[in-house]
């Protein structure tokens, strides 16, 4: 299938990798943009063959700068078509964190407002030394609502997703690995060729053991220990039995 503001190609046979491209306005989102990336998240997710996903923003300037002007625009004129956007971009943002297979944000410049959002719901993030991360909406007068509040507050902590949230500030890309925001920061350089030989390791993984580590932590958080601990022993198994068969 062919997108207008989506690229979509393989790397191998193992690794997606899904390009945001619209360089001329920073790839910034728009309603057709989020339906393509849920589409393209949907399609990669029903694939058996793929084993990493690898999201990034065209050019070297911005991964993804936030939500399209326009569509902002209609907080204040249109408030169906919003909801609309506001919705998309949800779902988007879902499929993205429901995959199957480890997603790889490759952050190579701004990721504000959607962008940052649409990159904690991604099982690695990556930033090249010039990113910068930011959730402006509540200077615009709404707030981050596609799933900011609850990751951000649950990957750094209350303190500092209130700072972050409330005060609308900007940081970059070595604050937000001190914070655990980012997992790695690269020089702009370098950035290309990691990001190819990270996400080349992870596809070298055993596919059903990574998937089911993935489900022991992201279901086991949502569990008390005992319960978690018991739920990872039974995938535990499965991975052994799977892999005996």
């Amino acid at each position: 299938m062919t997108y207008t503001n989506i690229v979509h190609e393989m790397k191998g046979p193992y690794i997606a990798r899904i390009i945001v491209n619209r360089p001329d306005v920073l790839n910034a989102i728009d309603y057709s943009t989020a339906i393509e990336l849920k589409e393209v998240l949907s399609k990669i997710n029903e694939d058996g063959t793929i084993r990493v996903a690898v999201i990034t923003g065209a050019g070297e300037k911005s991964f993804i700068v936030g939500a399209d002007r326009r569509e902002i625009a209609l907080h204040g004129e249109d408030r169906q078509r919003a909801r609309a956007f506001e919705q998309a971009g949800r779902d988007a943002i879902n499929a993205l964190e429901a995959l199957h297979i480890p997603s790889v944000c490759a952050i190579n410049g701004y990721a504000m407002g959607m962008g940052m959002q649409l990159a904690l719901a991604c099982t690695f993030r990556i930033a090249s030394h010039n990113a910068k991360f930011g959730l402006p909406e509540i200077n615009m007068g709404f707030f981050p609502s596609m799933g900011a509040t609850q990751r951000l507050t649950r990957l750094v902590g209350e303190a500092k997703a209130m700072e972050m949230i409330i005060g609308g500030e900007t940081i970059d890309a070595a604050e937000a690995f001190r914070l655990g925001l980012v997992h790695k920061t690269i020089l702009r350089t370098e950035f290309g060729t990691f990001i190819d030989r990270f996400a080349d390791g992870l596809a070298e993984k055993k596919p059903l053991a990574v998937k089911l580590a993935m489900d022991a932590i992201k279901r086991g958080r949502e569990m008390p220990l005992s319960e978690g601990l018991a739920y990872e022993a039974r995938l535990a198994d499965e991975c052994s039995r799977e892999g005996r068969d």
